[in-house]
């Protein structure tokens, strides 16, 4: 069973991750996964405390610097020199980090399950890693953790776009009943029954496989796949062969992800931090105490089960669902 450390003050954040095995990064250069937020955005992980986890990373002789990856829309993040941009006036910056600021925009591709996933340079590269996820609502994906951070953030703009383009539906109009069971979960609203048929605006969708999950008869399929399975799919690319600890920051937990300016609101207290060298663990257990507060929030929000990437991962041999809670 995997160990799932809680704890609610940030200083402990050494102590765990020396109960984690930090120093089996010693000699190491360590990519510290982080989103660093969209221009706008104000919840995403602070930079105090990713300065915290690198001092920590120092102390075990390891060479750490901060990563994330340009994005598929349009934004300043779309570009290395503009996510530069916005993670200085974020607070991201060699001077108050403590160490380099890396936004990657090449990758390398990973084959798996008949699929091919390109993987960031400076992940594909690691031997281990950091990876440090601010959990929150999303309106794709029904939450945002680790998996998402890495399965989204770990890999490159054409990976993240085959990945929502592959999620969208394919219509059978000789399977459907016209429930309207889509439109009704449809997080963009881009679904509508018009007479006897049903109309996608694939302008308006955004790829998550929600209706095709939900269709009682069949009537709808992803192209490829859902968007939480085959997160959980790039997420192994990512991480196959290497030793991974994911540090799970549950403040500021909002409606909607760090790439979204108008995130809020906040829709859950703060609950603290969870940290495990397991990703389905973490976020497994994110979720549980989520819920132990506001009993299936991301779910009744967005209209998507969150726990399915979760599942998905499991499947996939990326961790387990089963862990020990350990309370500092």
């Amino acid at each position: 069973m995997s160990k799932v450390y809680y704890f609610k003050d940030q200083d402990k954040i050494g102590l765990v991750l020396k109960e984690l095995g930090i120093g089996d990064f010693s000699g190491m250069r360590v990519p510290v996964k982080v989103h660093m937020g969209e221009i706008g955005n104000r919840y995403y992980v602070k930079p105090n405390f990713i300065r915290l986890i690198v001092s920590e990373l120092r102390k075990a002789d390891a060479e750490p610097f901060i990563l994330d990856s340009t994005v598929a829309y349009t934004a300043p993040r779309a570009t290395v020199l503009g996510y530069r941009i916005v993670a200085s006036l974020h607070g991201f910056t060699k001077r108050n980090i403590k160490c380099p600021i890396v936004i990657d925009d090449k990758g390398f591709p990973t084959s798996l399950n008949d699929f091919t996933f390109e993987v960031v340079e400076n992940i594909y590269n690691s031997e281990c890693m950091v990876v440090v996820s601010h959990v929150k609502g999303h309106i794709l994906a029904g939450f945002g953790g680790a998996i998402k951070n890495l399965g989204m953030g770990g890999v490159t703009k054409n990976t993240k776009k085959f990945m929502h383009n592959g999620a969208k539906p394919v219509y059978d109009p000789s399977k459907c009943s016209l429930c309207g069971t889509c439109a009704s979960i449809c997080p963009l609203n881009a679904i509508t029954i018009k007479g006897d048929r049903v109309e996608i605006n694939y302008r308006k969708c955004g790829g998550c496989g929600n209706c095709a999950a939900s269709c009682p008869t069949g009537a709808l399929t992803c192209r490829i796949g859902n968007l939480q399975d085959l997160l959980a799919l790039a997420t192994k690319a990512c991480i196959s062969g290497k030793q991974v600890i994911y540090v799970n920051v549950l403040k500021n937990i909002t409606r909607s992800c760090d790439c979204d300016p108008r995130a809020g609101p906040i829709i859950c207290p703060d609950i603290g931090y969870l940290a495990s060298r397991d990703i389905v663990a973490v976020d497994k257990a994110s979720l549980d105490l989520i819920d132990e507060v506001k009993p299936r929030l991301f779910e009744k929000i967005h209209k998507i089960d969150p726990y399915r990437q979760v599942k998905r991962a499991q499947e996939i041999g990326l961790g387990s669902t089963e862990y020990e809670l350990i309370k500092l």
